[in-house]
């Protein structure tokens, strides 16, 4: 801050002692110096503006606590005109018949529970009967298998039976008659190999070997016969046909048990159905005692009297030893947990409002913001020309109290796709607004016209382009083609390091500078609201 106040001090001075000789219309350009200015883009976009109308809570409903219960007042806790909270007791009745009769629907209850029990215990055993038949069933049917099993089998060997008895018979005897000739045979060799054995024609090793053939022979003549008693036996029909019929009975035997196990089954079945019957029963008992209770209860809450919500006692009706008989409400509340906000307007204004919009509120008081719904819009003026407003603010929370100030925040377009530029670029010169633009090094004065002017930004007309830059410090100190040298960048840099030396500078050198930033404010405006316009209308496009 410091450089830079002395830097437009300096140039100051310099103007000043110059002035006489920049009267003429012509600029001597050989031995001018270039004035430093700050500048601005030009942009395009809407000027927006927020308007704040103030208003008051008011409370939306009363709400009247009238207990369903008769009886005597045993106690008022509050008084007309005091805030309560929600859930607060405002008021006692007395509760000794209501205590009465939620004992005796409890004792109901616990039967009817009872009842459930003993019905659920019926349930259980009619089902482990049921299981342990179906077990049965299920060994059943495998029984079944297995004897239609058998008695497939026997009839099979039955019939392979009848089949194959005749040609084994035949080939078992056809066998025992070639080994008895084979016997025969073998006899007839030895009786042979005995007699050349006698005459010494053979040795008695031949003889030997002869004689073992005999008894080879009649091996073979004795395994023949078993095989044949073998096959006599494997195919003995009587036999075979006695199995056939046991396998048979056994497999009818086994379907019989079945369909009765399946009967129990069946009348477990009807068992269960009839306890789960019961036990419905039993439980719509008790759901009808648990409600009875439920009822007791409410009625024995109903006895005391709570707040629904925070608000305002309105009125109290009745007074302590009285008998309370539902008449009229006890006790009559303001409830706070929805408010209207009213807020009269201008007719100008009106326009800026429809019934079912949201609108931001700013509470001051408690620095909050809500967010409220228009709910009615009065369509005649009062008897000062203004409308009433009603916002609708949800308050459950109860954050809020009736009759505080607030504020509804509306935001309005001004003007629509204009050029936008720092309302400090503006001059007059001649009784003409204008503005000086950047031209290369030299200052163009360009006159336009004014749409709409607010602190910051000005919506204007003109001979200028988005992308301009405009002069926004240092513009009183031009005229049209005057040279100037855009410190910009530079400035901002040169307000950095100044903080920094601030912390440094004594007191007598703050107030200096305090008295030179002030003649330099003189000429121009602070480049803050700068800042502001570049941010909200470029969104860091422009730099």
């Amino acid at each position: 801050m410091k450089s830079r106040s002395k830097l437009w001090s300096i140039f100051l001075a310099m103007i000043l002692i110059s002035l006489p000789a920049c009267q003429s219309q012509e600029v001597d350009t050989t031995d001018e110096e270039a004035v430093p200015v700050e500048t601005a883009e030009v942009v395009s976009g809407s000027l927006d503006g927020e308007q704040k109308i103030s208003g008051t809570t008011e409370m939306l409903a009363e709400v009247a606590l009238t207990p369903s219960h008769s009886a005597e007042i045993v106690d008022i806790r509050v008084e007309k005109g005091e805030e309560v909270e929600r859930g607060q007791v405002l008021a006692l009745l007395d509760d000794t018949d209501l205590q009465h009769a939620l004992e005796q629907e409890k004792a109901a209850r616990e039967r009817a529970r009872s009842g459930v029990a003993i019905s659920e215990a019926g349930e259980k055993r009619a089902a482990a009967s049921k299981r342990q038949s179906e077990v049965a069933l299920e060994n059943a049917d495998h029984a079944i298998t297995q004897a239609r099993e058998q008695y497939e089998q026997a009839k099979t060997n039955l019939e392979q039976a009848k089949e194959n008895y005749s040609l084994n018979i035949s080939a078992a005897e056809r066998t025992v008659e070639t080994a008895e000739r084979n016997l025969q045979t073998a006899e007839r060799e030895y009786e042979r190999s005995k007699e050349l054995y006698d005459a010494g024609l053979i040795s008695a090793q031949e003889l030997e070997q002869a004689e073992a053939a005999v008894e080879d022979v009649k091996d073979n003549v004795a395994d023949a016969k078993e095989n044949l008693e073998k096959v006599k036996q494997q195919f003995d029909i009587d036999v075979l046909e006695s199995e056939v019929n046991r396998a048979r009975s056994a497999w009818e035997q086994a379907k019989d048990s079945k369909k009765e196990l399946q009967a129990n089954i069946d009348a477990a079945g009807a068992g269960i159905d009839e306890a789960s019957a019961g036990i419905e029963d039993a439980k719509a008992g008790l759901s009808q005692a648990d409600i009875a209770v439920e009822q007791a209860e409410e009625r024995l809450e109903d006895a005391v009297v709570r707040a629904p919500s925070s608000g305002k006692v309105i009125d109290v009706t009745g007074e302590e030893g009285e008998f309370y008989a539902q008449q009229e409400p006890l006790i009559t509340l303001g409830q706070l947990n929805s408010l209207n906000l009213v807020a009269t307007v201008t007719p100008y204004q009106l326009m800026l409002f429809e019934e079912g919009d949201e609108v931001e509120v700013h509470f001051p008081s408690v620095e909050m913001n809500k967010t409220g719904t228009i709910t009615h819009i009065a369509s005649t003026a009062d008897e000062n020309g203004f409308f009433a407003v009603e916002v609708h603010i949800d308050n459950e929370d109860e954050s809020l109290q009736a009759g505080i100030y607030g504020e509804l925040i509306i935001t309005e377009t001004y003007v629509e796709d204009s050029l936008l530029i720092p309302t400090e670029s503006l001059i007059e010169v001649e009784g003409t607004t204008s503005v000086f633009v950047k031209d290369g090094d030299r200052a163009k004065l360009v006159p336009v016209e004014v749409i709409r002017e607010e602190s910051d930004i000005t919506a204007v007309q003109g001979e200028l382009d988005v992308g301009d830059l405009v002069i926004t410090r240092g513009q009183y100190f031009l005229e049209d083609g005057s040279l100037i040298e855009d410190v910009t960048d530079e400035t901002a840099e040169e307000a950095v390091e100044d903080r920094d030396e601030e912390g440094e500078e004594t007191s007598s050198e703050e107030d200096q500078d305090q008295e030179e930033g002030q003649e330099e404010e003189a000429y121009s405006p602070s480049n803050a609201s700068l800042v502001t316009y570049r941010e909200s209308h470029t969104g860091g496009e422009h730099s």
